[in-house]
């Protein structure tokens, strides 16, 4: 099994939400999310790492994935909070 790595500072808020989605839903674990979620798994930890910013087509597949849980705006917008907080902060 292959763990998510989490760096030391979250890049983006969507990959903040990505990063939870993955160790709530998958236990952590890169290759089932990658299965489950039909994103490549590269592609999964690219984005969490933020070395990636998605695209139209990504941003579809992982809006599709979690629900609509995590959409275009948040690749683009500060973290909100770390890796471990719980929830978005309400504005």
């Amino acid at each position: 099994m292959k763990k998510l790595h989490l760096p030391a500072v979250v890049p983006n808020e969507g990959a903040r939400l990505l990063a939870r989605r993955i160790q709530a839903a998958y236990r952590g674990d890169l290759p089932f999310a990658s299965r489950c979620m039909k994103i490549a798994m590269r592609d999964l930890q690219m984005m969490v790492d933020g070395t990636l910013v998605p695209g139209e087509e990504l941003v579809r597949d992982v809006a599709r994935a979690t629900a609509h849980g995590i959409g275009r705006s948040d690749w683009r917008s500060r973290p909100v909070g770390g890796w471990f907080d719980a929830e978005r902060i309400a504005a």
